[in-house]
């Protein structure tokens, strides 16, 4: 059986995020103030936008 590689890859942090922090956040802030508000950069940022906006369907 394959696995999907539908996961959050380069970041290495995401286990230790919060995200109820990062979903409160992302409604007030931009992406750049997500980024260094949770020590990330734009695309992981990106990326992990992408990753929650798929699940919540």
């Amino acid at each position: 059986m394959r696995q999907n590689r539908k996961s959050i890859e380069g970041i290495p942090q995401w286990k230790q995020l919060s995200f109820h922090d990062f979903l409160s956040l992302e409604k007030s802030a931009n992406t750049m103030e997500l980024a260094e508000e949770f020590g990330m950069n734009l695309y992981q940022v990106n990326q992990l936008k992408k990753k929650i906006k798929r699940e919540n369907y």
